[in-house]
């Protein structure tokens, strides 16, 4: 009778409120439907329900069906309030929610612990980064998009209260629990996201549930073996652990879950954990701090209360201190029984068991159980891992990995000519995604070592570091907790600090931060960072921030090794970095359609394989590699392959040289050509000018098949060949053809020699790039090869591009071309495909590079970015200009110096698609290359196959208008104003 009569003076007190109201306010339905919903459910329920409404119990989804029947019967038997997962997986998980929702009395509260996500609990899911790497970043919004996918993730899995966030004030370096689950050692900074956080997850309809009150953070026990015992003043909690939840409370944070501490300073009461006391739950909580939500105690079955207190009693002393949800009982039916003792006995009154009852069931209908929905299954898995978390996840790493230490300002990394780069992974046995993105940005070679390696083995590796002058060690694999310097022996660190001393050397500390403290003592470290966490994303951003990919913004959010916290060395991005397609405003679905156009080509027959990139912003969103190197090969292209770029030289090489000399004052664009090539003099060729050759405008023949007069009988003249290399015979042709030293000179004089058009209207043409090549030779000194790399590509930090690459690589890294069964007889693999370059050693000034597309896109990059690359500036805005407009406005010829340009008006036979601008540039390839950069949308696109292999002949690329519909896609997709 008693519940009944509170329940009904709490109707009528609410009904009186509803009546005092202003005469015009409308009444609110959903507030009388709830109330009438929880009275009729209280109701119902025995006191021994309402008990049990009280009880959120542990469970599992990777268990037997034993237990899962055994589950069922508790649910069914005692209508407990709820229930919260653990280990598991989406599917098993989400077949036992519906279960269990289906076999109890009263909807289930569903819960989690998922501090940095499902993937924390369940396995095929994604993993959020922790908390310690969001108090890092600089971008608080980061740590609410987090937590609102979070919630979203949550709501698909039928789950309704997240234990998170962790509003700890982690302050003890050796803390055993806490530690990377804080955001950080600074009260204000982590109220600030520990709020941030909280709306995250209520905004999106999950109960965020902030821990661990009154304060976890500075202790060096762990309360799942132990009680903690927390020694400060009032004061001192007043100012530092209590701030935190006191911004949450004010913030309307709708559950506290309670620690299992003890706290003198608040209840002197021997061995009593901070869950059990009613000076720290009610006096203090729910009395000064004016906490209105809901009170959840910390596990009931951890050693923190179960050392001291026997089951049962621990729940009876739980709700005597005031907590609302009794979490993880160990014994149910003991805990039923003893507070139904109680009750009996006098120590807790029946009107506390149904008020809680009440707010419980508040809960429940504010959570939608009201009308429950039971899971969907279908796609589930797929639901939890989606695009957007991980570009969340990559954003929240780059924003908050941290340069913490940068002596002499070595980072980002320049001067790449001059450093022999090695690098060591420290407990890693293979390549590891550090190491990978490493290779995109540098020539570098890589090591590994076990941290369980013997003095000798790191004696020999020291050995084989020797020939480098810039090591970057990375220190993988570190245990999440302080113990034994987070799973390091002494060794490590004593190599450490002997490579430091040897060599200049970057340290790469992929995990805490407090493991800085281990090497406090190297001052001839030049560089350190930290990463917070070994997952591949935060490998791949300290790779970048290292060559200045990604901007340094991260920040210490805990005092370390003598840094204090919040510092962190700060610069800018300067090179090309890899984002997801979210991170440039394209939901990654979208991209099918590019993959669609592509493998029509494939599937057409138009090219065996290729490399498609695209980048936005400086932002690599779209880098694949698909089909195989031949057809009938069934090894995949990989992004690392070469292929030969045909005429992407001319702009790749020669105009880039021409570029750099134009700026230097080495000659002006109207000056004829023989002013710089005397043999032009005297010829009809006598006049022509640089820029009427880079637009080919000139009147040059399009080409001059020069292999054939060197030809007997359809066969290579073995006057002018050898099989082998000899002095005599030292230009390679191809594979087993030699080629005189001196008889490059005939192809320079069948250009000189060979008949000019007699009108100068635009033809392509390939010879006036062999002329320039000769002119950049002269007026450098240099080879052309030997220029390029001096000036733009070993500076550059170019891996890839450059010429003659079988001199640099093995064969199964390079594409093949054609099956050339007119001259050199073989399929051609790695010697350059026109052969004319092959002729003069595979280099040319219109032919002979490979490359990969990653390479292209630094090229491309560089000249979006006004010349500068790195850091470094290596042309002049007015130079790109002047090279990349239009040269004839006002006439038929759309070229600028070197680069293809747009048709004022579009056509389909044209150079580009319909959308690039005006102000966009390129050039395209016999081989079936393209790369063109749009300096409107800041957008740069790289399309690399072997069209011509087998067969020259095959032209379906161009036909079908493969390379310009996936550009004119793209554009379409950028436009729909996801991009925009």
């Amino acid at each position: 009778m008693r519940t009944v009569s509170i329940i009904i003076l709490l109707f009528l007190g609410f009904f009186q409120e509803i009546s005092s109201s202003r005469p015009d306010q409308s009444l609110d339905y959903t507030k009388i439907r709830k109330e009438k919903w929880v009275d009729s459910v209280c109701r119902s329920l025995p006191l021994d329900q309402q008990i049990a409404q009280l009880l959120v119990v542990r469970a599992y989804s990777n268990r037997n069906q034993s237990y899962n029947d055994s589950m069922t019967q508790l649910i069914r038997r005692y209508n407990i309030g709820g229930v919260c997962f653990f280990q598991g997986s989406p599917v098993a998980q989400a077949t036992l929610t519906n279960s269990w929702q289906q076999a109890s009395t009263t909807p289930l509260l569903v819960a989690i612990d998922a501090e940095w996500g499902l993937g924390m609990r369940l396995d095929s899911v994604h993993d959020f980064p922790y908390q310690m790497t969001l108090g890092a970043s600089a971008d608080d919004s980061l740590t609410y998009y987090m937590a609102a996918a979070i919630a979203r993730d949550c709501r698909r899995m039928g789950i309704h209260i997240n234990l998170a966030p962790v509003v700890d004030v982690n302050n003890n370096p050796k803390n055993p629990v806490i530690n990377f689950r804080s955001f950080g050692e600074n009260p204000i900074t982590v109220a600030r996201k520990g709020v941030i956080y909280m709306k995250g997850l209520q905004d999106n309809g999950i109960v965020a549930t902030a821990k661990h009150f009154p304060g976890h953070g500075d202790t060096d026990t762990d309360s799942h073996k132990d009680l903690p015992v927390i020694s400060h003043t009032t004061k001192r909690m007043q100012s530092v652990e209590l701030y935190p939840f006191r911004e949450v409370i004010q913030n309307q944070i709708k559950g506290i879950m309670i620690a299992h501490l003890y706290m003198p300073m608040y209840d002197t009461t021997s061995n009593l954990a901070s869950t059990l006391s009613p000076r720290i739950v009610t006096d203090l909580l729910k009395g000064r701090m004016d906490f209105q939500g809901v009170v959840i105690t910390d596990a009931l079955d951890m050693s923190g209360v179960t050392k001291f207190f026997p089951p049962g009693e621990i729940e009876v002393k739980a709700l005597l201190a005031g907590n609302d949800i009794l979490l993880l009982p160990q014994d149910v039916p003991k805990a039923i029984s003893s507070i139904r003792q109680a009750i009996d006995d006098g120590i807790i009154s029946q009107a506390i068991i149904t008020e809680r009852c009440i707010n419980i069931l508040r809960l429940k209908f504010d959570l939608g159980l009201d009308f429950y929905q039971p899971v969907m299954l279908e796609n589930i898995t797929a639901d939890l891992n989606l695009p957007s978390s991980t570009c969340i996840t990559n954003k929240i790493y780059k924003s908050a990995v941290t340069v913490v230490k940068n002596e002499n300002n070595l980072l980002p990394l320049g001067l790449l000519q001059r450093r022999q780069i090695a690098t060591v992974s420290i407990g890693d046995n293979q390549l590891t995604p550090f190491q990978e993105s490493l290779n995109w940005y540098a020539p570098v070679t890589h090591f590994q070592i076990s941290r369980k390696a013997s003095p000798e083995e790191f004696k020999t590796l020291e050995q084989q570091l020797a020939p480098y002058n810039l090591i970057i060690l990375g220190l993988h694999r570190n245990n999440l907790y302080p113990a034994g310097q987070f799973g390091n022996p002494e060794q490590v660190f004593d190599f450490i600090e002997t490579m430091s001393r040897k060599k200049r050397t970057i340290l790469t500390v992929f995990g805490s931060p407090y493991l800085i403290q281990s090497i406090e003592d190297m001052p001839d470290l030049e560089a350190i960072l930290v990463t917070y966490q070994d997952q591949p994303e935060a490998e791949v951003v300290a790779a970048e921030i290292i060559f200045g990919g990604v901007a340094a913004e991260g920040e210490l959010p805990v005092t370390t090794g003598g840094f204090a916290a919040g510092s962190g060395v700060k610069f800018g991005k300067s090179r090309l970095e890899s984002a997801f397609p979210e991170e440039v405003g394209i939901p990654s679905g979208k991209l099918a359609s590019i993959d669609s156009l592509i493998l029509h080509g494939i599937d057409s027959a138009a090219y065996p394989g290729c490399q498609v990139l695209f980048a936005r912003d400086g932002k690599i969103f779209y880098y694949k590699a698909f089909g195989n190197p031949t057809y009938g090969n069934n090894t995949p292209v990989n992004l690392t392959d070469l292929y030969d770029i045909a005429s992407l030289t001319k702009v790749a090489a020669t105009t880039l040289a021409m570029m750099k000399l134009y700026e230097e004052g080495v000659f002006h664009p109207d000056d004829p050509l023989s002013s710089y090539l005397p043999e032009l003099r005297a010829t009809d060729k006598e006049k022509i000018t640089i820029r009427e050759v880079m637009t080919h405008q000139s009147g040059l023949q399009a080409w001059i098949p020069f292999y054939r007069l060197t030809l007997d009988d359809n066969l290579a003249s073995m006057e002018i060949y050898d099989t082998c290399y000899s002095p005599l015979h030292p230009i390679k042709v191809a594979e087993g053809l030699y080629m005189k030293r001196n008889y490059a000179d005939s192809i320079y004089s069948w250009i000189i020699h060979s008949e000019l058009r007699k009108n100068k209207k635009y033809k392509y043409s390939d010879l006036g790039f062999y002329l320039l090549q000769k002119f950049v030779e002269r007026q450098t000194g240099m080879s052309l090869p030997a220029y390029l790399d001096n000036t733009f590509y070993k500076p550059m930090g170019l891996t890839t591009l450059g010429f003659n690459p079988r001199d640099r690589f093995p064969a199964n890294r390079i594409i093949p071309t054609e099956f050339d069964t007119v001259f050199r007889k073989q399929l051609l693999r790695g010697d350059v495909h026109d052969p004319g370059a092959a002729m003069l050693g595979g280099y040319a000034g219109h032919a002979g590079l490979f490359s990969d597309a990653f390479d292209l896109a630094v090229i491309l990059e560089m000249l979006l970015n006004n010349g500068e690359y790195g850091g470094k500036q290596y042309l002049l805005p007015s130079t790109i200009r002047e090279f990349t407009k239009k040269q004839y406005p006002g006439t038929n010829s759309r070229r600028g110096m070197g680069f293809d340009k747009p048709l004022p008006e579009y056509d389909p036979l044209g150079p580009t698609c319909e959308a690039a601008s005006l102000s966009s540039f390129g050039h395209s390839g016999f081989t079936g290359t393209y790369i063109w950069a749009d300096p409107d949308k800041d957008l740069i696109y790289v399309f690399l196959s072997n069209r011509i292999c087998p067969d020259a002949a095959n032209t379906k690329i161009s036909k079908m208008n493969i390379r310009t519909k996936i550009h004119q896609k793209m554009y379409e997709i950028i436009d729909e104003g996801i991009g925009k």
